[in-house]
């Protein structure tokens, strides 16, 4: 094939890549480990559902009753929301319909590759604020360079993936205030927060658009369901570029099914935040290994040496985390996603074992 023929803005992208999985405990992409098919209530309903289920038939464009579900779930309107195949495909879209060749995307370092990755093949520039030590947010500098630049979109991960750090809602509000354009805020850690929202503000700032998922606290991470939320004219020009049916039927019907049963899934939520709370306790006795507070369903980590070797041992207990190598903003991390006591307290026993 002749390179030419390639869109010059990907000619030499690097696509985000996700390698085979042999390990039988995934606790490397933040996955809820609760299956909510194991809520009998839930199973019935969905059983029941799939009696009247047409799988020749297309699935309705705007996903009409999922949206009113979510809308209810945010305290929006059905005309605020749009849903698509996760968070990644709400991504592409927002990028895709509001970024030129040459526009200007701000976000913070580290977050979500997703962001950059997206800007990049749209042929739009990528503005970065560092964050401060600690991986805490740089308020201060990430304002100054809304108010310098006046980026066509301000990107917020909040809380942010990787680190788990939070910032307040209070914040954010001032940085829509300083915005002459659109700020994007990813809330799909928000319920393992539980606080700190800006969903409602979308009344108050029509620049303001918010992700939000099933997939990590609603466990939906198969069945790719995640949304966004926005004045209605914002919503109107996303579903511009939408696909005309790019959510399936089956994807629509069993998220309102789950939607239905959230305070079972808030349960299990509370659990892991609770898990959460133990494991970082734990991991901060021990020696040579720095972990950081979150507000999510894992924890960023750090250690003076034996990076490959710590990676290694944990494969070979059966578990895969996230790491990262050659990594200038994230050197000898990895990012543990939070699951179950028995599979925590054998990830702990290789860090002492290695670290001793």
């Amino acid at each position: 094939m002749k390179t030419e023929w390639i869109r010059k803005t990907i000619q030499n992208f690097e696509p985000y890549f996700v390698a085979p999985i042999a390990e039988k405990n995934v606790i490397n992409a933040n996955e809820n480990y609760f299956n909510v098919l194991s809520i009998p209530a839930v199973k019935q309903e969905l059983i029941e559902a799939l009696d009247t289920f047409k799988p020749q038939i297309y699935p309705k464009p705007m996903a009409d009753d999922l949206r009113k579900a979510l809308a209810e779930y945010v305290d929006l309107k059905p005309e605020n929301i749009i849903c698509g195949n996760g968070g990644d495909e709400m991504i592409t879209y927002l990028l895709g319909t509001f970024l030129n060749p040459g526009d200007k995307l701000l976000v913070h370092s580290p977050t979500f590759d997703m962001y950059e990755l997206g800007a990049e093949t749209l042929g739009a520039q990528t503005i970065k604020v560092k964050d401060l030590a600690g991986y805490r947010r740089d308020k201060e500098g990430l304002l100054a360079a809304v108010k310098k630049y006046q980026p066509k979109i301000t990107v917020i991960c909040n809380p942010n993936n990787p680190t788990g750090d939070l910032l307040p809602a209070s914040f954010i509000e001032v940085v829509l205030k300083a915005a002459d354009n659109l700020v994007f805020v990813d809330e799909a850690y928000m319920e393992f927060a539980q606080k700190e929202s800006v969903i409602s503000l979308i009344r108050q700032y029509p620049n303001l658009i918010v992700l939000r998922t099933l997939s990590k606290a609603f466990g939906l991470a198969g069945m790719r369901c995640g949304y966004l939320a926005a004045d209605q004219e914002i919503i109107n020009a996303i579903a511009k570029i939408k696909a005309p049916y790019n959510l399936n039927a089956f994807t629509q019907l069993f998220a309102q099914i789950v939607l239905r049963h959230k305070e079972e899934l808030f349960k299990v939520r509370d659990d892991i935040v609770e898990e959460r709370k133990r494991l970082f306790d734990e991991l901060v006795k021990i020696p040579g290994l720095t972990v950081y507070p979150s507000c999510t369903n894992f924890l960023l980590v750090q250690v003076e040496s034996k990076h490959e070797e710590i990676f290694k041992a944990l494969k070979e207990k059966d578990i895969l985390v996230k790491i990262y190598r050659n990594s200038a903003e994230l050197p000898n991390a990895y990012r543990i996603s939070v699951t179950t006591k028995e599979v925590d307290d054998t990830l702990l026993e290789v860090f002492r074992k290695e670290l001793s």
